[in-house]
């Protein structure tokens, strides 16, 4: 029998690699070990936590039913389960007081404090593909957007970075046909100083 089983996440650190895989197992490998703990359901989003700045001290698994699951390390024991969303988790960060923000697939921003306990902070109405806290402000990246929330959900700023990116693609494509005329110009150059026959 073939073992269908892929690896749709995954995160890398200096003292292993988590494994996130499409059948609901989560796999811990270091040089020394290889762990495995079983969910559920599928993986989406994955954070690793380092409690005393040294060494991870928790793996946090947000998953496509909207659960999280907390993992303590290094004995990779499931500490905890806990309903925050009816969405996929899509993206988590941690906080400057050190609390766990995530973001599910509808586009909301969830607060989780240190006992499992969701709390609503807003609805950008957006995908969300990342989250970053800076100082007072939350940068989600949404597709092609980049958009800064305050903590209580107004909208700060937002840049469609598609434009630069079209613009840099007409730039690149002009240096290409300078670049392909000035080689053009070198081969005629070349034909010219051949010998007739």
């Amino acid at each position: 029998m073939r073992n269908n089983r892929t690896t749709i996440r995954s995160l890398v650190t200096t003292q292993g690699t988590f494994l996130a895989m499409s059948d609901g197992m989560i796999v811990w490998e270091t040089t020394a070990a290889r762990k495995t703990l079983h969910l559920r359901t599928a993986a989406t989003a994955l954070l690793g936590v380092k409690e005393d700045n040294k060494s991870l001290s928790k793996l946090f698994v947000g998953d496509r039913l909207g659960q999280l699951h907390v993992i303590q390390l290094p004995t990779f024991a499931l500490e905890y389960t806990t309903n925050v969303s009816d969405a996929a988790m899509r993206a988590m960060c941690i906080n400057g007081d050190g609390a766990l923000m995530v973001a599910d697939a509808k586009g909301n921003i969830w607060n989780i404090d240190s006992k499992g306990n969701s709390e609503l902070m807003f609805a950008t109405n957006r995908s969300i593909s990342s989250i970053r806290v800076e100082g007072k402000s939350i940068r989600i990246q949404s597709g092609w957007e980049q958009c800064l929330y305050n903590l209580n959900g107004d909208l700060a700023n937002s840049k469609n970075a598609s434009h630069s990116f079209g613009e840099n693609l007409m730039l690149r494509r002009m240096r290409e046909r300078k670049k392909l005329e000035v080689q053009r110009r070198e081969a005629e150059a070349q034909l010219r100083l051949l010998p007739s026959a």
